[in-house]
C-alpha cells in the first residue's frame, strides 16, 4: 500500500513538473507595470509546392491604445524597417512620457501585408489584483497572424521572464521567490 502511494505521487510530481514547462508561453500577454514590452514579426512558410513566393515583411509603424481604443502611444518609421531586423519596444509611457496605469491595452503593428494587432494586460504585482486575479486577464479581441498562400505573418512578444501563476520550474531548489520578475517595484 505504501508503495502504491509512492508511486502515485511520484507519477504527480512527475506530471506538475513537466507540465510547468509548457504552462505558461513566453509570448505571455501579462505585463508586470514598469516591465519594458518588446515584441516582433515572425514570418514563416505553412507549406510549400511552389505555388507561391513569400516576400519579407515590412514594417510601417506601431501604435498602443486603451481599451477606449485612444491612442496613447505610436511610432511611424520614415521607411518602411525589415521584419528581420525590427524589434519594437514600448517602456510603458504615454505619448507625453507619463507612465500608464495598470489595464488592458492593445498593440497594432502596421505592416506591408496588413495590420497585426494583440492585446494584453498591465498589472500591478503589489496590490490585489495581481497574480492570478481574472481582472488581470485580457479580453479583447486581436489579428496575431496573417496568412496568404503559404505565407504567415505574426506578432509576438519577446519576454525574458515568465510572468504567470505559480510556475513549477521556478521550485525551491530552482529560485523560487527569488526572481525580480515577481517581486514588487
Amino acid at each position: 500500500m505504501k508503495g502504491r502511494w509512492i508511486s502515485i505521487g511520484g507519477v504527480l510530481l512527475l506530471v506538475m513538473v513537466l507540465a510547468s514547462f509548457v504552462a505558461l508561453p513566453a509570448s505571455s500577454t501579462r505585463f508586470k507595470l514598469g516591465e519594458n514590452i518588446q515584441f516582433r514579426i515572425e514570418d514563416s512558410t505553412t507549406w510549400f509546392w511552389g505555388c507561391c513566393t513569400c516576400e519579407e515583411t515590412l514594417v510601417l509603424g506601431w501604435r498602443i491604445v486603451n481599451s477606449a481604443e485612444q491612442v496613447i502611444y505610436s511610432v511611424v518609421h520614415d521607411a518602411p524597417v525589415s521584419s528581420a531586423v525590427w524589434q519594437g519596444a514600448w517602456a510603458q509611457v504615454d505619448a507625453s512620457g507619463i507612465a500608464v496605469v495598470a489595464g488592458q491595452y492593445k498593440l497594432y503593428v502596421d505592416t506591408s501585408v496588413g495590420t497585426l494587432s494583440r492585446c494584453f494586460s498591465l498589472y500591478d504585482p503589489c496590490n490585489n489584483c495581481g497574480w492570478c486575479n481574472p481582472c488581470s486577464t485580457c479580453v479583447c479581441e486581436g489579428v496575431s497572424t496573417i496568412t496568404s498562400c503559404a505565407c504567415r505573418t505574426t506578432l509576438v512578444f519577446v519576454s525574458t521572464c515568465q510572468t504567470g501563476c505559480l510556475s513549477f520550474p521556478r521550485l525551491f531548489w530552482w529560485g523560487w521567490g527569488s526572481s525580480s520578475c515577481s517581486a514588487c517595484p
